[in-house]
């Protein structure tokens, strides 16, 4: 009598543990799916920063320029006035 029932309840077994697989696998593959949305977006964060750091780089770069400009400036304004409270 036992082995009447024994190829039907491998087929259940067989076929529960067949769905769990399934739906495990699907559970994964939608966390595979929002880990690379997440893996692209710090890719894409990533870039942004660099361009961001050349661009802050650039921006150093004129500070300093813009700096020495008005050390000249001021140089050649303090040379001006003095010029001009001699002729005075």
């Amino acid at each position: 009598m036992m082995n009447g029932w024994t190829a039907p309840a491998v087929a259940i077994v067989l076929l529960i543990q067949g769905g769990a697989a399934v739906w495990w696998a699907s559970g994964t593959d939608t966390e595979v799916k929002n880990n690379t949305s997440a893996i692209e977006q710090v890719i894409e964060n990533e870039k942004e920063i660099a361009i961001v750091q050349v661009q802050q780089a650039e921006i150093v770069k004129d500070v300093i320029e813009i700096k020495e400009m008005m050390q000249e400036n001021q140089g050649l304004l303090r040379t001006l006035l003095s010029n001009i409270t001699r002729t005075e």
